[in-house]
């Protein structure tokens, strides 16, 4: 059977957003901006979503500037062109916002071994000059959550001038970001890591928060993003927040609950198997591993053989190749292992769970006797 555990990198679209949005794939084509009445109607789709956004993660519907997904969202609020020093960010950022924060030559602050930020050495770097602090809540690769009301605290006490943003792309689908994360200025998201569509995103942006815009030219999302909405992805990422809200406390029970029993299964049947960040550090969905004595691509090719989807890193740097820059500055070596990545999502069953046990262990015992 096939199993799909690679949830982070994209999820499984839900059947009643497919639904939401097939409408709007044919009878409801109308340009959003088109001053007629089916114009009118494809706007009032739009603001609607927007209206379910703001209200999940806690912006006002106005805050809320639709984007092609999180790459592009994350890179809005990073900017472009900034004096160097002035924007600072974690070192397990997601690539979008680690290379424009290198071009600008950033600050970069350094993790612990759980992957959890710095809170002195972000202390260090701020000051009065400081533009753009980012720190994602959720680790796309090993799930961890970040302390965020302390770094808020931190932030607003040392760099008061500074916009503070979040790349919540991963962190949708498991928390109430309107509770945790309050005290912030721009955050990231996209819908398709939830059951949403690939492909629409947005950047929720307090009407206080400067921002340059990336795409110009058309005078959409008030000027702050150009060109015609994609309004059945909107529709579809809204309604997938609808559901992602309606059923979480269930989900995250029970994805829980097979999260733990896949680590356990995985542990008792294969020597060697080792959490990178322990369960209460981490969100449910996300069962990062380090596999002792076996190459990571050679076991990443044996279970593609046997058709279990997952991964080493993030879906941004899949396979082994050029190794993680999160595990680098977790400081863990993984020249003797294999890093895996087996994530879960709204969709993941108990019998894909006992599946993928058994063809990692089998994959894992293969490659050490081949090199007994």
């Amino acid at each position: 059977m096939a199993v799909y555990l690679d949830h982070a990198a994209s999820s499984p679209m839900r059947p009643e957003v497919l639904d939401a949005m097939t409408p709007w794939f044919h009878d409801r084509h109308a340009n959003p901006t088109a001053a007629h009445r089916a114009g009118r109607r494809a706007r009032q789709a739009l603001d609607d979503a927007r209206a379910t956004l703001a209200d999940a993660i806690g912006f006002s519907t106005g805050d809320i500037v639709f984007t092609g997904g999180g790459t592009e969202s994350d890179n809005l609020a990073i900017g472009r062109r900034r004096p160097p020093g002035t924007t600072v960010v974690s070192a397990i950022e997601h690539p979008a916002v680690l290379t424009p924060a290198e071009l600008q030559d950033a600050h970069i602050v350094g993790v612990d071994a759980a992957g959890v930020l710095d809170l002195d050495a972000l202390r260090d770097v701020l000051d009065d000059t400081t533009e753009v602090v980012s720190v994602m809540i959720v680790n796309n690769e090993t799930g961890v959550v970040q302390p965020w009301s302390e770094i808020a605290e931190i932030v607003r006490a040392l760099a008061p001038n500074a916009v503070l943003h979040t790349d919540a792309v991963q962190a949708l689908a498991w928390l109430d970001l309107a509770e945790v994360v309050s005290d912030v200025d721009q955050m990231s998201i996209t819908g398709h890591k939830l059951g949403g569509p690939q492909g629409v995103g947005a950047s929720a942006i307090r009407s206080h928060s400067a921002l340059e815009p990336l795409l110009v030219g058309g005078g959409q999302e008030r000027d702050r993003r150009a060109g015609t909405q994609n309004v059945a992805g909107a529709v579809g990422f809204a309604k997938a927040v609808e559901l992602t809200r309606s059923d979480r406390d269930e989900r995250l029970r029970r994805v829980d609950s097979l999260a733990e029993r896949l680590l356990g299964g995985l542990q008792a049947a294969t020597s060697g198997v080792t959490p990178t960040v322990p369960r209460d550090l981490r969100v449910p969905g996300i069962v990062h591993l380090l596999v002792d004595g076996v190459d990571s691509e050679a076991l990443l090719f044996l279970l593609d053989e046997a058709d279990l989807a997952c991964s080493a890193a993030s879906s941004c740097a899949s396979g082994a190749q050029g190794g993680s820059h999160v595990l680098a500055a977790m400081g863990l070596d993984t020249s003797d292992c294999a890093p895996l990545r087996l994530s879960l999502g709204w969709s993941t069953t108990e019998t894909e769970v006992e599946a993928a046990i058994d063809l990692v262990s089998r994959s894992v015992a293969t490659l050490r006797g081949s090199h007994g």
